[in-house]
């Protein structure tokens, strides 16, 4: 059992799930949509989440053979057929909740899949890796936001503000992490760095125009501040010494931090210090569970 978790990396499904109930949060700032919903909707994301990150695995397991020789499929635990078709059992079930709550989200999740599938397939060992990640989390982001949406229409400006600036995050994260098992350059790795900060700033000028009091715009935007400042300390430390276990911390901290994020988001936007705690509270089942299951 172990040994599937780690495969799917399930700590880190949490920052999926912050990702889509911040979307659908700030989609409908004056009413707290229903239970039923959101526990969808996050079924939604972890399916297409941790299915995503089994057929990452899959693609990977010649490369994972030579440099993560102790991940579940090249050390034997689990065979690549068998998680070819459980990642394609979970990207399914992803799809299948979608279609419990309506159209919008049904076509949303089917371009999540088909972003993490271009991913995995092909697009991580190019250049354009970053990016392809980016759009995962990007649609992810807004999928969450297209419950009420008619087919074929586009969330609003600041959700698609939001997102982008969660995708400009990712894209640094994606670039620090491209060599966190080897020896990485610190060029690369500042670069991936000031990427991740941009994304951080793009939330805050959103913050900034479109937050929902003075309260929560300054609130906020401190909150941001101390994140940039908090991940700029970590991954400066990291870059100085250049050693892969800490560069996979710094990355494994980057991700939960996108939680935290959420719910600064969240509360800058709706007002909301409810909705912020319920975000927040992801947290906990994410960290707990890192202590024994790599984010990374």
């Amino acid at each position: 059992m172990l040994a599937w978790l780690r495969l799917m990396r399930l700590p880190a499904v949490f920052t999926a799930i912050s990702n889509v109930l911040c979307g659908c949060f700030i989609a409908s700032p004056q009413q707290m949509p229903p239970a039923l919903q959101l526990w969808l909707l996050a079924l939604t994301t972890a399916g297409l989440y941790l299915g995503g990150m089994v057929l990452n695995d899959v693609f990977d397991a010649a490369l994972d053979a030579v440099e993560r020789p102790e991940r579940p499929i090249p050390s034997g635990q689990i065979s690549r057929r068998a998680a070819a078709i459980f990642g394609t059992l979970l990207l399914l079930l992803g799809i299948a909740a979608a279609a419990c709550l309506s159209a919008s989200v049904v076509l949303f999740a089917v371009l999540t899949a088909a972003a993490v599938l271009a991913y995995n397939g092909y697009l991580k060992s190019t250049p354009a890796g970053p990016f392809g990640m980016a759009a995962c989390r990007f649609l992810n982001f807004t999928l969450g936001a297209s419950v009420g949406l008619p087919l074929g229409n586009l969330p609003d400006s600041t959700i698609l503000t939001a997102a982008t600036a969660l995708a400009v995050y990712i894209i640094g994260v994606t670039w620090f992490a491209r060599n966190e098992a080897g020896t990485a350059s610190r060029f690369g790795l500042i670069g991936g760095l000031l990427v991740l900060l941009s994304g951080i700033a793009i939330d805050a000028w959103l913050i900034s125009h479109k937050g929902a009091t003075i309260m929560s715009i300054r609130g906020g935007s401190m909150a941001l501040l101390l994140l940039g400042l908090n991940l700029t300390m970590r991954a400066a430390a990291a870059i100085t010494r250049n050693v892969p276990r800490l560069l996979q911390q710094t990355v494994g901290l980057m991700l939960l931090c996108l939680i935290f994020l959420d719910a600064v988001l969240v509360f800058a936007l709706t007002g909301s210090a409810d909705r912020a705690l319920t975000i927040i509270l992801l947290i906990a089942p994410a960290v707990l569970l890192k202590r024994v299951i790599p984010m990374s």
